[in-house]
């Protein structure tokens, strides 16, 4: 049982016919936003009933910009002949044209996408349509940036990619950078994680880092670093874990998965000191960086997290008395949980950025003496059947 299988057939059909590639990518974008704020609200609702979790969740939070919200898209890259078409994924095999636009992505981004599937499609550029695995197109709304990644790098592929990106800089649609990301696995996930450490990523133009700025922060990070991908919800997504978290000035934050520091700096000025860790090189060396944008007793720590690790970390830290725990979907390593259970903080907010992990998670937090408070369900991904959960713990009466 999972969260589609609950939300599929509570989704009214679509009043006019909408392409199947279309239907894959956006499967409620085919219906008023209202409505599907209703239907996410009813297929949580069945899901928490049907794995009997505790707590309520209570109604999905909007987001201010429901459709064309995306800043970072990514195509599957296909050579068929001698045209290039950019799919939404392996499993879309009814897309018989060459590029399909999603509602959930901005103009400028199908822009982009058309003007580099046509050039990618002209004869001179056949050897680099044939390396590319994915086109992402990452960053905010204020800029962004191109990655193509490659099953290949050396010189004559990569001075094709650079007159490509010529082109591109001269495009339809501004774009400040262009890089290429080395992923001999053409793996399914696009910036794979699991990389070679030399001649991996490749500047084509542009500057080393983007830029966002949220509240009173300011942050830049590596075009490869995680970010969210609907921009309009991180300063309501900060706000509600503030409220969450409810900090005081003499109390310890532990964030877990900080990424550039998104959360750390944010919350910063709340507490007496914030620790972050991730084991993702660019965005720990980031989330550093960034404490020169954004004032706060910080630190941040490169750790790939583990329950070993943590033990180690928190031995050697003042005792958390708040944590974030942001792990990517797939969730945190086992003994995670039990490890951050034994240092009793007194408020632990998990964030799941994926509905079906939740159950798990929530067990076992059960196991180690924790019980759910609150459950806050942010609309991050729009269009889409999923939602990002934020679930406040704190240790059971």
């Amino acid at each position: 049982m999972t969260f589609a299988s609950l939300v599929s057939p509570l989704i009214p059909p679509p009043e006019q016919p909408v392409a199947q590639a279309a239907l894959y990518s956006a499967p409620l974008a085919q219906i008023s936003y209202e409505a599907e704020l209703q239907v996410k609200d009813q297929g949580l609702a069945l899901f928490w009933q049907q794995f009997g979790l505790a707590g309520t969740p209570e109604p999905v939070v909007p987001s201010p910009r429901p459709r064309g919200y995306r800043t970072t898209s990514k195509r599957k890259a296909q050579l068929r002949g001698p045209r290039l078409n950019l799919l939404f994924g392996d499993r879309v095999k009814v897309q018989k044209q060459a590029f399909v636009a999603s509602p959930l992505e901005p103009t400028a981004h199908e822009r982009i996408f058309r003007f580099l599937q046509k050039k990618l499609s002209e004869p001179v550029f056949k050897s680099a349509a044939a390396h590319l695995n994915h086109l992402i197109i990452r960053g905010s709304y204020q800029e962004r940036v191109v990655i193509f990644n490659v099953d290949a790098m050396n010189g004559p592929l990569i001075r094709k990619f650079k007159l490509l990106a010529e082109h591109l800089r001269k495009g339809p649609v501004a774009v400040n950078g262009a890089f290429v990301y080395f992923d001999p696995t053409r793996s399914d996930y696009y910036l794979e994680s699991r990389r070679p450490d030399t001649m991996n990523f490749k500047k084509l133009f542009g500057p080393e880092a983007l830029t966002v700025a949220h509240k009173h922060c300011r942050y830049r990070y590596h075009p490869t670093s995680f970010s969210q991908v609907n921009e309009s919800m991180v300063e309501g997504m900060l706000e509600r874990a503030r409220e969450l978290l409810d900090p005081t000035p003499e109390q310890n934050l532990l964030d877990l998965y900080c990424g550039y520091g998104l959360f750390s700096h944010f919350l910063a000025r709340d507490y007496r000191q914030v620790l972050g860790v991730d084991g993702e090189g660019p965005s720990i060396r980031a989330a550093t960086a960034n404490s020169r944008l954004n004032p706060g007793r910080t630190k941040f720590l490169s750790r790939r997290i583990t329950a070993e690790a943590l033990d180690e970390v928190l031995d050697n830290a003042p005792a958390p008395q708040a944590v974030i725990l942001d792990p990517p979907r797939q969730g945190p390593d086992a003994g995670v949980i039990a490890a951050l259970a034994e240092r009793g903080a007194r408020r632990i907010l998990h964030i799941f950025c994926g509905v079906d992990q939740i159950p798990a998670s929530l067990a076992e937090w059960g196991e180690n003496g924790y019980a759910v408070r609150r459950v806050v369900p942010l609309d991050m991904f729009p269009g889409s059947i999923n939602l990002e959960v934020l679930v406040l713990l704190t240790p059971a009466d």
